[in-house]
């Protein structure tokens, strides 16, 4: 007799566990994982050491445009300006992604909790939210995403030792450079303290990308179930009518649905409390940092190992911005798709509190749930053309400036 195997339930915190990871490696623990938990001292070290080393990568860069623009003509490093500017922006924007996460952290605890409590345990439920197959989905968009910016920091990072290598097997002569241009009040080329600031730099610019990437895989997490929670909920009440339930079981049910609409709703406006700073900042950095990255891999002077890793940085850049848009745009059509499973049931049959309930959903389903950018424009796919068509303008006014000047 052949055994059918048992099929293995999927557990919630496996949509978290890549970002909560992430987060681990800077020290950072973006919510509680149990109720007594306590963040270890050592965690809290890394956490700070990691916050303040980012931090002054950022006033660093600051201060060396500062000092480059006064002993200098403002014509003269044009280029160089624009350059460097995107790696001060994108890390400008990691600050702010990390700030926010560490200052809300309880309530992503909370969020975390509550979303953990509602999510289908038995089979028959996970069978019903599509769960394994929206796991799949996540995971594979985690590692696309994860693996994008990894080869984007190491690019980066790693670029500048490379070519110092090639120049030492062609010449003899190993030049110290540096991944990033940061200012120091010593002079860091000298061997000892040249490998210290390449691990200092090396340290920030890893930091800066998984304040990025775990912040933003956070949000594909949240959006994923609550659009996958608003999916089983439309199906469940376009079939909560079937002529076996009787009238008490589908008043019922159509409480509890409320119930759950309702837990849906307190959850997505708190994740718009949360976010919506950091995702206006985040839209309005990225586009200059677009236009800038751009630039750099349209102009036909820059060299080839500098064209590249402005290349896979535009596509990173770009690839960010659509993702949180792909998600909030995600996040709007599935809980109007509330309204359409509520109206596709057989209301028409049932008494009149049955109709009263569908209609109060109905109603409120069709205004739709949505995240905003500083409560300013509705996060969604005409907010990544809007950005575009933004970055684009800088773009050309950038290039007009450039080739005026020349």
């Amino acid at each position: 007799m052949i055994k059918q195997e048992k099929s293995v339930l999927v557990a919630f915190r496996e949509f978290v566990v890549i970002p909560y990871f992430l987060f681990g490696t800077i020290g950072l623990v973006p919510f509680d994982p149990h109720p007594d938990y306590v963040i270890p001292l050592l965690k809290i070290i890394w956490w700070w050491s990691s916050y303040i080393n980012h931090f002054y990568c950022i006033v660093g860069e600051l201060l060396y445009y500062y000092f480059a623009w006064r002993d200098n003509i403002l014509e003269d490093i044009f280029l160089e300006f624009t350059a460097l500017a995107p790696c001060t922006i994108f890390s400008t924007i990691s600050v702010i992604k990390m700030s926010m996460i560490w200052h809300n952290r309880h309530r992503i605890t909370r969020i975390v909790n509550k979303l953990e409590e509602i999510f289908p345990k038995t089979e028959d439920e996970q069978a019903e939210f599509n769960t394994k197959k929206t796991r799949r989905s996540t995971y594979l968009i985690m590692v696309y995403f994860s693996a994008s910016y990894m080869v984007l920091i190491w690019v980066f990072n790693l670029m500048p030792l490379i070519t110092s290598f090639i120049s030492y097997a062609e010449t003899g002569i190993f030049h110290r450079v540096l991944p990033y241009s940061i200012w120091y009040p010593f002079n860091e080329t000298k061997r000892i303290r040249y490998i210290i600031i390449y691990i200092q730099q090396n340290w920030g610019a890893f930091a800066s990308m998984i304040g990025v990437l775990a912040t933003d895989l956070f949000f594909g997490c949240f959006i994923t179930q609550l659009s996958m929670q608003f999916k089983a909920l439309s199906k469940h009440l376009a079939f909560i009518t079937t002529p076996r339930r009787t009238r008490r079981m589908r008043n019922l049910r159509i409480k509890n649905a409320i119930e759950r609409h309702n837990t849906l709703i307190d959850l997505c406006f708190e994740m718009e409390d949360i976010y919506n700073f950091s995702i206006l900042c985040n839209f309005v950095l990225s586009s200059l940092m677009i236009c800038l990255v751009g630039f750099q891999a349209t102009n036909p002077v820059v060299h080839f190992d500098m064209w590249f890793k402005y290349v896979v940085f535009l596509i990173c850049a770009l690839w960010q911005v659509f993702c949180l848009c792909y998600y909030g745009d995600t996040l709007v059509e599935d809980s109007q798709s509330l309204s359409w499973g509520a109206f596709s049931s057989q209301w028409y049959r049932e008494d009149p509190q049955y109709q009263k309930y569908i209609l109060m959903i109905i109603m409120r389903a069709q205004k739709p749930l949505s995240l905003t950018a500083g409560k300013f424009s509705m996060v969604s796919l005409r907010s990544f053309t809007a950005i575009l068509s933004t970055a684009f303008s800088y773009f050309t006014l950038l290039r007009t400036l450039y080739f005026e000047t020349d």
